[in-house]
């Protein structure tokens, strides 16, 4: 048993006795105290230059843009709100309702305002008419602030939503309209022609509903003014047909000569049959009142011919009853005419109660000092950014490490 065990044995290193120290001695620390300041120093100077890299440097070069390269920005602003001209009292629910109908019809107008503002079409005329995009991409302005040269126009669009702003309030329902230039007398410009686009655009909005108001009613005009037309000129050509005037008034006229032709035919015969009783047939008298009689009985028969007669069809009673005809037709198309006229101011008189405009509540005003940038604000921002930024990295690279080592 002794001998596998020996043969074990003989394959380890030999073990060292270590003596042990002498009661009293210990290991000097001059080196290791040494060592350990020269670690905080290293690692002081790492810190140091990490903060001046990360922190320092980005807070310095915020300091020279923004208290030497940056351009002065002036802003200007306007105030105002789309409202109605109706003026119906709101009393009771009717009132109530119509005057919230109205408030929200001005409301959807100072989005659409607001919207318009803000709108392609919007920079497209600025640009037109003041030179928008020109202004922008000046190369006096410091190189962050400006439009880069070959900006197209989707740049300069989303460009102009950093430089224009429009507030809507819900409550009062007003528009504030914020102009940043890099020249007090643009950012006024600016602001006006802003303001001066958008009431054109009420104005238009405003007339177009008045239009759809009364376009109806101009349509019923135009057909009463056509049939009322239609009916005249029918009057007319009977009068021309007939060759009379007015046919009701020769009827009349013709009906007054027969009744009174009638009358003397009667007296006539009464005469004649008066003379018959005492005098012979050949008498003198006799024979003259026969005569009467006679031409008396042609006339009444003529003037009955002239009212009715079956076998002319331009006669007294045909005439009269195409001219009544006429008449009514005419008197018809008068009245609707008329209706139609007084549909028509109603119409025009809603539409003109209804008219929305843009009631300036602050005009463009026009900045007498530069509001952008915040320099002292932009540095702090800067400094404060930076450290956290840096902060952050080292605690996320010191977590790191500490992980590799477990």
């Amino acid at each position: 048993m002794s001998a596998p065990a020996e043969k074990k044995s003989e394959g380890r290193p030999p073990l060292t006795e270590v003596s042990p120290l002498p009661s009293g001695e210990r290991i000097p620390s001059g080196s290791t105290k040494a060592h350990a300041r020269a670690l905080r120093r290293a690692r002081s100077r790492r810190l140091v230059s990490r903060l001046s890299i990360f922190v320092a440097l980005p807070t310095l070069l915020a300091g020279i843009y923004f208290g030497v390269i940056a351009s002065e920005q002036y802003e200007s602003f306007a105030i105002f709100n789309v409202q109605s001209s109706d003026a119906r009292p709101a009393f009771g629910m009717e009132g109530l309702l119509a005057g919230l109908a109205t408030s929200t019809g001005a409301g959807h107008d100072a989005l659409a305002v607001r919207d318009y503002v803000l709108s392609r079409d919007m920079l497209a005329r600025l640009d037109k008419e003041l030179g928008f995009i020109a202004h922008y991409k000046n190369r006096q302005v410091d190189f962050v602030s400006r439009l880069p040269a070959d900006a197209t126009f989707e740049d300069a669009y989303e460009y102009f939503g950093q430089k224009v702003y429009v507030d809507y309030d819900q409550v009062s329902g007003a528009l504030t309209v914020r102009v940043r230039a890099f020249d007090a007398a643009q950012a006024a410009k600016t602001s006006a022609a802003i303001l001066s686009y958008g009431e054109e655009m009420v104005n238009k909005l405003s007339e177009r509903e008045r239009r759809d108001r009364t376009a109806y009613a101009e349509g019923d005009i135009a057909k009463a003014e056509q049939r009322l037309g239609k009916a005249r000129e029918r009057i007319v050509e009977l009068q021309q047909k007939h060759a009379d005037f007015n046919p009701l008034q020769t009827a009349t006229a013709a009906m007054t000569i027969r009744t009174a032709l009638e009358g003397e035919l009667a007296k006539a015969r009464a005469e004649l049959m008066q003379l018959k009783s005492y005098m012979n047939a050949g008498a003198p008298q006799v024979l003259a009142a026969t005569e009467r009689v006679k031409s008396l009985s042609a006339q009444v028969s003529s003037e009955s011919r002239r009212l009715v007669d079956p076998k002319a069809s331009n006669g007294l009673n045909a005439s009269l009853v195409d001219f009544e005809a006429a008449m009514v037709e005419k008197e018809f198309a008068q009245k609707a005419y008329e209706s139609a006229m007084a549909s028509l101011e109603v119409a025009r008189a809603d539409a003109d109660r209804q008219h929305r405009y843009v009631a300036i509540i602050a005009a463009p005003s026009k900045p007498d000092e530069s509001t952008y940038p915040h320099r002292a604000r932009g540095v702090l921002a800067a400094f404060v950014i930076s450290f956290l930024l840096f902060g952050i990295g080292t605690m996320s690279v010191a977590a790191v490490r500490e992980h590799a080592r477990l």
